[in-house]
């Protein structure tokens, strides 16, 4: 039988969502919402697919390149765009 100590564990790390490593540190950060509304334009994908793309993901503010990595993952998977 579980603890609920064990199985909170669990859960949380479930529906943890990690940031990609391969960003740089020093790359300005802009608030999702902002990159929402210019997800055409920045990502060429629209808002509903930078919707889906970003469930889970909690953080206030992403770089270009985060959320880029985000989308691509989303939309190709784990091996990436072909």
């Amino acid at each position: 039988m579980a603890t609920r100590k064990s199985t909170e564990a669990a859960d949380s790390a479930e529906t943890t969502v990690e940031k990609p490593a391969n960003v740089a540190k020093n790359e300005p950060t802009y608030a999702v919402g902002k990159l929402r509304e210019k997800s055409i334009l920045l990502f060429g994908v629209s808002q509903s697919t930078f919707d889906g793309a970003m469930y889970g993901h909690t953080e206030e503010e992403y770089t270009k390149k985060e959320v880029e990595a985000i989308i691509n993952e989303w939309l190709y998977g784990k091996e990436g765009k072909k």
